[in-house]
């Protein structure tokens, strides 16, 4: 457990530029000629002259606002997205003093400026129109032979299903040629007129309207670059129909989210809109606009935080967030960028391969945060005016995952942590891979339909089974060989279902029992005990939206196992340890005022333990000889003191081990619904049930009632 726990036409694109900023400087406002718009250079990028995108907190309300932003001189002040952000512009004042005023404002969430984003596609003049793609036999593809079956198996995964209607997919980007013969038919069309609210405007669309133009308000998002019409024929070209080309999908609905203009440029907080506008549409028409696959061929060089939270909006909606990784050629890990590198389990980052299975040379990669590649160099696809061109880029990778998540939807009963899971599970493993996604490998649509079509629910195989409490337990992808031990260890039984069933419960509880958990998930758990006691009438001491972000505080790039796994994770405690401490709800209950004896007399007390002389004696001693507890590195190294003081341990460890079934597998507090009586009986029960049988799990029978019960299988699919 411990070391496996980790696309003939000349045109050009641009690489994406977004990024969440603090403070930076400023060139004068300039005319950009090539697109008409105000601009002002921040921190090396291209923004809107005079914008900025701002959270106000919460608690702030709509008249402070309005009179914080009066005193900015603003002449807009609308809404974008769906999280609370606004797009505010001054009249007088440059977007990076606006950043300046407003980053120092304790009511404010966040600002950045308003940048400008691009298209992800690369230029490639390429003559051949076979689509290497789906199937590779070896054609002669911009100046190199492919490698047979260098593909995504697309044949194999028709044999199952050939994609239907039932299912929308949004194409966020430079709109879509909706008149084109051999994308046409596949097009979303509005079931009838509708309407909603976008940046605070009322958008009325007619029936028969296509989508959402971000840039202009309207509901016609024609595209006028060519960009996004070729994504969109990856995802659904019309197939089998004597003409063109076909896509992963031969039957598709794809929407037109469009945001980027005939440049293929555009400001992020149009994309949030365009992104909002899928959401809201889905809302309102129900079936008629099932959205459940965003393909998002755009990147930003850095992180944008309003980005960020638009896709939990998305998540929350249980839509599947595909995002490219960018073709600067170089690690995501080391320069994160939105959307693909926020950490939001409905997101997929893909990176791009060529007709020989390689990394294409100007991918961007990332151990932990992009997850396969796909194809993206040299692929034949549907452009504007009936045309169809050889476009290159990790934004042409995407729209393969993307559509084999729709494929995967056409076929089977998945929700979004299930396709997303079969997806990741079902790669062919490269070489070229190893190393830069999670998975090390590349999409294959044809696994991934066989895994969703032959198994009652997804949880069944195995791969599967073992990402998931990855996921769920260590709030990471697997690393390889860890995933390859553990389903191993189950496949091993064969076909026996005895030996399968104990198999798995005992993988299962492995990942609570280890050694990655119990120094993340585990800490994290007694720092609450020790900090706080239990919840008001509860038995435990955390809820599930407190623990989760902690634990990814601590287990950040752990690997039991690996090369400085040890020091890494004395960093990550020491960083979350003082973190603690420092927010308001225990600065609160410990002021600074108390004695070192106090404070640590509390914490054990807390704790619910005695400890011996010598332990309270060293928990006090951080403190010096001070005689107050104003020390913030020392109040950290006293609390974990307690926090990993081992009779603690041992006292809270199947009350954590019984809290950790709700946690992990059914992803809720004990209290919450379906709980029937919404109170912690269901977790007493078990807790005095693992007590009575003293802490064996297999004979209580806990793990396999978790992992048999609906409502953990119902995650996934039925």
């Amino acid at each position: 457990m411990q070391s496996r726990l980790s696309r003939r036409v000349t045109l050009f694109f641009f690489t994406v530029v977004t990024t969440v900023v603090v403070a930076g400087s400023s060139s004068a406002q300039r005319i950009d000629d090539s697109r008409g718009w105000n601009i002002e250079r921040i921190n090396g990028q291209d923004a809107a002259a005079g914008q900025v995108i701002v959270k106000f907190r919460k608690s702030v309300s709509t008249e402070h606002i309005k009179s914080a932003l009066r005193v900015l001189d603003t002449d807009i002040d609308v809404l974008v997205g769906g999280a609370g952000a606004r797009l505010i512009r001054s009249k007088s004042r440059s977007a990076s003093s606006l950043v300046n005023e407003l980053s120092q404002r304790l009511d404010v969430e966040y600002v950045e400026p308003n940048y400008v984003a691009y298209g992800g596609a690369v230029p490639n003049d390429s003559q051949y129109s076979q689509l290497w793609n789906l199937k590779n036999t070896g054609q002669f593809i911009a100046g190199f032979s492919g490698v047979p079956n260098a593909d995504v198996k697309a044949e194999v995964a028709w044999d199952f299903g050939t994609g239907n209607t039932n299912t929308v997919i949004a194409v966020i980007d430079t709109g879509i040629d909706y008149n084109h013969p051999d994308l046409a038919a596949n097009v979303w069309s509005a079931p009838a007129p509708f309407s909603v609210i976008i940046a605070g405007q009322n958008i009325n669309c007619p029936a028969g309207s296509h989508g959402f133009n971000a840039i202009t308000k309207t509901c016609d998002p024609l595209d006028d670059n060519n960009h996004g019409s070729h994504v969109s024929g990856t995802i659904g070209a019309v197939g089998n129909n004597g003409t063109g080309i076909t896509g992963i999908n031969w039957t598709a609905s794809i929407m037109a989210c469009k945001w980027l203009n005939a440049s293929n440029s555009g400001f992020i907080s149009d994309a949030l809109n365009a992104i909002e506008f899928a959401m809201q549409a889905r809302q309102v028409l129900g079936a008629g606009a099932n959205v459940r696959v965003l393909n998002n061929s755009w990147f930003a060089n850095n992180f944008s935080t309003a980005i960020g939270d638009e896709i939990q909006r998305v998540n929350t909606a249980n839509m599947l967030f595909v995002a490219l990784a960018g073709n600067n050629g170089t690690d995501n890990d080391v320069i994160p960028r939105s959307p693909s590198g926020h950490k939001v389990p409905n997101v997929i980052g893909v990176a791009a391969t060529n007709n020989r299975d390689q990394l294409w040379s100007s991918s961007n990669w990332g151990l932990t945060t992009i997850h396969l590649g796909a194809p993206g160099e040299s692929v034949f696809s549907t452009i504007r005016s009936g045309g169809f061109a050889f476009f290159s880029g990790t934004s042409m990778a995407t729209p393969h995952v993307a559509g084999a998540a729709l494929l995967l939807m056409s076929r089977c009963t998945l929700t979004i942590p299930g396709v997303k899971g079969v997806l990741l599970t079902t790669t062919d493993a490269l070489p070229s891979l190893q190393d830069k996604t999670t998975t090390g490998g590349r999409l294959n649509i044809g696994k991934a339909m066989q895994v969703c079509a032959t198994n009652p629910n997804v949880i069944e195989n195995e791969p599967f089974y073992v990402r998931q409490h990855y996921v769920d337990f260590l709030d990471r992808e697997p690393d390889q060989s860890g995933l390859t031990f553990w389903t191993n260890d189950i496949l091993v039984c064969g076909s026996g279902p005895q030996c399968r069933e104990v198999k798995r419960i005992n993988v299962s509880a492995a990942f609570f029992l280890s050694i990655a958990f119990q120094e993340t998930g585990y800490l994290v758990y007694r720092m609450y005990k020790a900090a706080y006691g239990n919840i008001p009438n509860g038995p435990v001491p955390v809820r599930l939206e407190e623990f989760s972000p902690d634990q990814s505080l601590v287990g950040q790039g752990i690997v039991v196992g690996s090369i400085g796994w040890e020091q890494k994770l004395e960093t990550n405690k020491q960083n979350y340890a003082l973190a603690f401490v420092s927010r308001s709800r225990f600065t609160t209950a410990y002021p600074t005022s108390l004695s070192p004896t106090q404070f640590v007399n509390t914490l054990f007390a807390n704790a619910g333990v005695t400890p011996a002389d010598d332990e309270r004696t060293a928990a006090v001693s951080e403190f010096g000889g001070a005689g107050t507890t104003s020390d913030t590195n020392a109040r950290s190294r006293a609390l974990r003191r307690v926090a990993e003081n081992v009779l603690l341990k041992q006292r809270e460890f199947n009350r954590g081990f019984v809290l950790m079934q709700y946690f992990g597998y059914l992803r809720r507090n004990p209290y919450d619904a379906p709980e029937p009586t919404l109170d912690f009986a269901g977790y007493n029960f078990w807790l005095n049930k693992l007590n009575q049988f003293n802490g064996n799990f297999a004979d209580a029978e806990m793990v396999k009632a978790f992992l048999s019960s609906s409502e953990y299988r119902q995650r996934f699919g039925p």
